[in-house]
């Protein structure tokens, strides 16, 4: 299986919170500081191997991506499958996952994978055409939230929006164009929210196979907003309404 390299302190200390197996961490030589303290005590207690390097040289193994002097090997992470997001609901009886509709950025991919772990979603959920994957940039712009993520990688978005359907879920799909705002529908039930890219928005078969569609309110003279905008203010919309029990 290939190796696979994450960058950055925060996703690194991540993995190996996670219990992620690291084959090798490369550290900047006389790299100092809390942060790099924790992770080499870490390390030390994982018996993980440590090298250090020059900044050029890891700068070269890092291939321009910002390492802050930190880069581990591991092998490749491999998606979870549908199966895998379907049996959350043994834990939670009222889970929420996020379905991601042509989401190719892999800055916006990450960032998603974070705000969805800080607000308890827990699955995402991602085509495997069309869709930024499981790629080092999205490790690092999730800041190491897809190691506590099941992150599930699907062959048919719309087949597993029906499949997720007749297990309870309910699609809310991310929509400009929507009927109804955020707090009109009850969140805090079995929910899949379907965010689409910011430019296409939602296929049409994606969008016609939601239950519910709504649009964040924009009195302002700006009527886009960024997608990793808009998943925060409905996950943080839902656990609201589960924190407050007032849909």
């Amino acid at each position: 299986m290939a190796n696979y390299k994450i960058f950055g302190r925060k996703p690194v200390l991540e993995a190996l919170t996670a219990g992620v197996p690291l084959k090798r961490v490369y550290v900047k030589a006389g790299a100092q500081g809390p942060a790099i303290q924790e992770l080499l005590n870490r390390l030390e207690a994982r018996h993980i191997p440590v090298t250090f390097l020059k900044k050029f040289d890891l700068d070269q193994m890092a291939g321009g991506q910002h390492h802050q002097g930190v880069l581990a090997v591991m092998e490749k992470i491999q998606p979870a499958a549908l199966e895998d997001v379907l049996a959350l609901s043994d834990k939670d009886s009222r889970p929420a996952v996020a379905l991601l509709d042509g989401i190719e950025d892999p800055q916006n991919f990450g960032a998603i994978l974070r705000v969805a772990e800080a607000t308890g979603i827990r699955a995402v959920i991602y085509p495997r055409r069309r869709s930024a994957g499981l790629s080092p940039g999205v490790v690092k712009a999730s800041a190491g939230a897809v190691f506590h993520l099941t992150v599930a990688e699907v062959t048919n978005l719309a087949r597993s929006m029906d499949v997720l359907k007749e297990a309870g879920f309910w699609m809310v799909g991310a929509d400009m164009a929507g009927d109804r705002l955020p707090w009109e529908v009850d969140l805090s039930m079995p929910v899949g929210f379907v965010l689409g890219s910011e430019g296409q928005g939602l296929h049409r078969l994606i969008r016609e196979k939601c239950d519910f569609h709504v649009r964040i309110p924009m009195p302002g003279k700006i009527q886009s907003l960024n997608v990793t905008t808009a998943a925060a203010m409905l996950f943080y919309e839902r656990l609201r309404q589960r924190e407050t029990k007032t849909p």
